[in-house]
This record gives structure tokens, C-alpha cells and sequence, in this order.
């Protein structure tokens, strides 16, 4: 195990845009979608942010950190493609402070604690059992802040993650070049993947227009690897009102055949003012 690094660290990268959708879309993420949220141009998904933060704080942390780690991050403003996005690591007492800033403003995009271990926050997550993967009949269902079905576990999602399927996550969806994702197999899976189970879950058993996604508090407990299925499951456990947004809050569970994975506490917002 390796000793993490004690002083700060800052990467850049130039956003991109985000790659063509595997499954259901989120309007958020095209011009007519985010116009109708009230956002200028199509926002760089939330995830994709951390994904490109994540690889500063294995940098810092250490490869453990994949398997025995923790990150609480929030989504602070939108980001953009095109955009240059620094990306800071800083020591702060035990823990490791994440902070990711755009534009020649240096806007504020992503702010986070990381750390080794298990958060202190995890034994406040209550996901459902893992279960097996099903359908749903559609039309998927839909529902207003007055009836969220609390508590309820959804239909869990699975998906084989292939050999080539792990390093174009690096390569082709966060345009990263990273010979710990290219260069063995089973190839490790990136936890850009892991931090974006959530979305696609909730759009496999529900309707929705343009969701936000504002904040991810995630356990890892084992990297997970390619060539097996990843299978998430979760449910709903809070939802209100702020400033006429309406906010969700899930808890969930990553595993694949051997185990769990990872342990997610997802907040998004499912249906923004004015939509």
C-alpha cells in the first residue's frame, strides 16, 4: 500500500463534449434541453467532471483508494465544453479537498472531500439488498414531489462491462489516455462509470424531462473489473422542494459477481424550475 501524498496537486484538462448517449437521454445535456432549464448552451454531464477529477485524486491517494476509499462531491455551476478545467488535490487534516475550477473566471464547477477508508458518513446510506436485473413494461411511470415512491426498491439495471468497453470509458468518454486503463485484462473500471450507475437507473424505471445531478457521495469498496456485470440497484429515500427545484436523494449498491462494489448516495434534482 502506498503512503498518499501530503502536498497539494493540480491537473488541467479541456472539457469535451459529452459522447453520444448508451441509453436514455438526458435533455440536460443537448442546447434544446438546457435552454429549456435556463442554462446558455448543453451542460458537460456532472459526472464526467468527476471522472476527470478522480484521476487527480488516485494520483494523490494512491491505487487503494479505488478499493478502499470515499469522495463527497457537489456540482457547484455548469460546465461547458471547450473549457479548460483545473483540477486541485489539497491536504486537509485526514482528509483531501477537491476542487475544480473553469473558464478564465476560474468559476467554480466541483467541490469535494476525498479520503482512505470508510467515510464517515457511510453508515448513514440505506440501500435496498442486491438484487437481479429486470425490465419494466413501458410507458415508464412518472411522479410529482407528492407522490416519490419513498423507500421502494427500484428495478435494479445491469450492464457487461467489456474488455473494450473499460478502456474506451478512458479513452473515447473522457478523452484521457491512462496505461492503467489500456494496458491489462480484465481492465480495471474507471469509477467515472461507477459515479454515473445512478442516472441510468432511474431512467430504466421512470420518466423524467431534464434532470441536474448536484452532488454523489460514493464507498468504494472493490475496484471492479471488466468482463462481468455490473449490477445497481438503489431507492429513493428523500425528496423536496428548494427554490422551486425538486430534489431526489437515492441510496444505492454496486456489485458484480463477487460482491458489492460500491455504495452510492445520489442527489439530483428530477424535475428543475420552469419545466
Amino acid at each position: 500500500m502506498q503512503n498518499p501524498d501530503t502536498s497539494s496537486l493540480t491537473d488541467t484538462v479541456v472539457a469535451t463534449p459529452d459522447p453520444p448517449s448508451k441509453g436514455v437521454h438526458n435533455p440536460i445535456h443537448d442546447t434544446q434541453g438546457a435552454d429549456a432549464a435556463g442554462y446558455s448552451g448543453a451542460l458537460v454531464a456532472g459526472v464526467r467532471t468527476y471522472g476527470w477529477a478522480a484521476r487527480t485524486i488516485t494520483r494523490v491517494l494512491g491505487d487503494q483508494w479505488l478499493s478502499n476509499g470515499w469522495v463527497d462531491y457537489r456540482l457547484k455551476r455548469p460546465l461547458f465544453a471547450g473549457e479548460v478545467v483545473t483540477i486541485s488535490v489539497i491536504p486537509e487534516n485526514q482528509t483531501w479537498r477537491v476542487i475544480c475550477t473553469a473558464g478564465e473566471e476560474k468559476r467554480l464547477v466541483l467541490e469535494g472531500t476525498a479520503g482512505l477508508g470508510d467515510a464517515p458518513w457511510l453508515a448513514e446510506l440505506s440501500p435496498p439488498n442486491p438484487g437481479a436485473p429486470g425490465e419494466i413494461e413501458p410507458p415508464l411511470p412518472g411522479y410529482t414531489l407528492a407522490t416519490v415512491p419513498l423507500n421502494t426498491p427500484l428495478t435494479p439495471l445491469g450492464a457487461w462491462v467489456t474488455n473494450a468497453t473499460a478502456q474506451t470509458l478512458v479513452t473515447d468518454d473522457l478523452s484521457m489516455q491512462d496505461s492503467r486503463y489500456t494496458n491489462s485484462s480484465p481492465t480495471p473500471i474507471h469509477p467515472y462509470f461507477l459515479a454515473g450507475r445512478m442516472a441510468p437507473l432511474t431512467r430504466h424505471n421512470f420518466t423524467y424531462g431534464p434532470t441536474i445531478h448536484v452532488r454523489s457521495q460514493i464507498q468504494h469498496r472493490r475496484e471492479a473489473a471488466s468482463e462481468r456485470e455490473l449490477v445497481v440497484g438503489a431507492q429513493i429515500v428523500d425528496a423536496y422542494d428548494r427554490h422551486d427545484h425538486w430534489y431526489q436523494v437515492l441510496d444505492g449498491i454496486v456489485t458484480d459477481q463477487e460482491g458489492e462494489v460500491a455504495r452510492i448516495r445520489h442527489h439530483t434534482i428530477f424535475r428543475p424550475r420552469g419545466t
